[in-house]
């Protein structure tokens, strides 16, 4: 079978908490001390900070997840992609963490960890990188949510996340009678490690003579931007259900060149994605 080469965020799930935390003001049902998530969604672009493939591959991904009522959760996706050359199945990501907040619900957050699980038959750009743990927290006030987190990305070596954001939510109540619609403007700036390494061969000389060659390899690693984005969340929610759709302007910054050896694609990038989410 022939591989293709695609991107998707490593972050589906550790920023699930950022949609989670956008939609749980639009749910209409009662809280239950259990809840079980389960859903779809499609994004038009898959992109790693607005890196893509060439193809520029679509993707779909199915995802379910349970909450306990001491706040422990487990939450799954099952990506598939899609292109001109194939439509596949991906892999699949695990993460499980622990989510908390104040009693006046002003902060929240998780701390988590994740696994990632790829298809043999399929080359991710970044499947090198096998799992990730980090936080993230958010404070809600009259003016503006900010949100902000940092992660650590596992492979053979270990690069570090940051990320920070603002946004405002517009929530209009009744809508159908029984549904809520919240928008919700965001801008957010994220950072991060890129590890590289770059070979070459340098020449020995003795006196003026060559006399031989050596491989030398050059590692290198940097913290710096790597994108900013802009987002408008529209969220639709009436009874377990929520439905939203996100338009987004990415912005990426330092990416890595034939240096690093990265055939990443990374011009300023409209993209959206749609979900459908059930909560019981």
């Amino acid at each position: 079978m022939k591989k293709v080469i695609a991107l998707f965020p490593l972050a589906i799930v550790s920023m699930a908490l950022q949609a989670q935390q956008q939609t749980d003001s639009t749910s209409t049902a009662p809280k239950k001390k259990i809840t079980f998530t389960a859903g779809v969604s499609y994004n038009s672009t898959l992109n790693y900070y607005g890196r893509t493939d060439s193809l520029k591959s679509q993707g779909i991904y199915p995802f379910v997840g349970i909450t306990l009522p001491n706040g422990l959760y487990v939450f799954s996706n099952f990506i598939f992609i899609n292109n001109a050359v194939a439509t596949s199945y991906a892999a699949t990501t695990v993460e499980a963490g622990y989510k908390f907040k104040n009693k006046k619900e002003t902060w929240k957050g998780n701390i988590f960890g994740s696994r990632f699980f790829y298809n043999a038959d399929v080359s991710l750009v970044q499947s090198v990188v096998k799992g990730q743990a980090g936080i993230n927290l958010s404070n809600k006030n009259k003016v503006v949510a900010i949100y902000g987190g940092a992660d650590a990305k596992f492979s053979n070596q270990t690069d570090f996340g940051a990320y920070a954001g603002l946004d405002h939510a517009f929530r209009f109540d009744s809508v159908g009678k029984k549904g809520v619609i919240v928008i919700a403007p965001a801008v957010f700036g994220y950072f991060g490690t890129q590890r590289f390494s770059k070979t070459w061969l340098q020449e020995k000389r003795f006196l003026i003579f060559p006399v031989s060659q050596e491989t030398v390899t050059q590692s290198s690693s940097r913290f710096s931007i790597m994108s900013y984005e802009l987002s408008c969340p529209v969220v639709y929610g009436i009874g377990k259900m929520n439905l939203i759709f996100t338009p987004a302007y990415v912005i990426p910054q330092n990416v890595v060149t034939a240096d690093g050896t990265s055939s990443q694609k990374a011009e300023n990038l409209f993209y959206a994605t749609a979900t459908v989410r059930f909560d019981f």
